[in-house]
């Protein structure tokens, strides 16, 4: 099995590019900018799903009223 290299691993020796952004010091740097990134992406793609889950939930309780006020005779 061959082992999967690092991004760390993969750009070691890469040189930075004449740019006008400012480049982070080192790899390290980026990583750690990219993890915080990560997590903060994480933390909203949760919260997305807690809201999608209640609005769901919200829309069945609401059908399920409307179904039982629009035909109560089905109603035992």
């Amino acid at each position: 099995m061959t082992k999967r290299l690092t991004r760390s691993e993969l750009f070691a020796g890469a040189q930075a590019t004449g740019s006008s952004v400012q480049i982070p010091s080192s790899h390290l740097d980026l990583e750690n900018q990219n993890d915080e990134k990560i997590e903060g992406l994480t933390s909203k793609v949760k919260i997305l799903k807690e809201i999608t889950l209640n609005i769901g939930e919200t829309i069945k309780e609401s059908s399920s009223i409307i179904g039982s006020m629009a035909y109560p005779h089905l109603i035992e």
